[in-house]
């Protein structure tokens, strides 16, 4: 039975498409899927919020005390030696690349327009076959319409679209 479909402008073999998970976090699990039958394979998010939090936390801990024991700033490896940012997952977009033939979907969740373009631009340099935007945005302020969140949407979407080719 032919169950090939269209979809974001491939031609799949199936219309599975396991959606962003814990599963995409292993390349062999991605192979797996394709091996299942999977059309093409969504990946985690990558969370703008998570990287910054990242930062924030090793700067603390390598600078906490850095006046009262300078020497014991000595015992933590190098900066550049941390997996900080988006280096972890640009990498294992390159890895699921190489290791299946079904479209790579990475998963973006930004919080910032500069972050929401600048990781998409990564994320397509690293070879994903198309990017989704998780957008989403906790609507608290009761004075804010509708439409304006659209708007913003909106815009995040054109933004993007307009820095990317994928």
């Amino acid at each position: 039975m032919d169950i090939t479909t269209s979809y974001l402008g491939f031609k799949l073999k199936s219309p599975i498409v396991p959606s962003a998970g814990p599963l995409s976090e292993d390349v062999s699990k991605i192979k797996e899927m394709e091996d299942a039958g999977a059309g093409a394979a969504v990946l985690y998010s990558l969370f703008e919020e998570q990287l910054e939090h990242d930062e924030l936390e090793l700067d603390h801990h390598t600078s906490t005390s850095a006046e009262s024991y300078a020497e014991a700033t000595s015992f933590f490896p190098e900066p550049f030696e941390y997996k900080l940012g988006p280096e972890e997952y640009l990498d294992h977009i390159r890895k699921a690349k190489e290791a299946v033939d079904i479209p790579i979907i990475a998963s973006l969740n930004g919080k910032s327009l500069g972050g929401w373009i600048e990781y998409a631009k990564r994320i397509e340099q690293a070879g994903a076959d198309a990017l989704e935007l998780n957008i989403y945005q906790l609507a608290t302020d009761t004075g804010k319409k509708g439409e304006e969140i659209e708007k913003k949407y909106v815009h995040i979407v054109r933004r993007v679209r307009s820095e990317i080719n994928i």
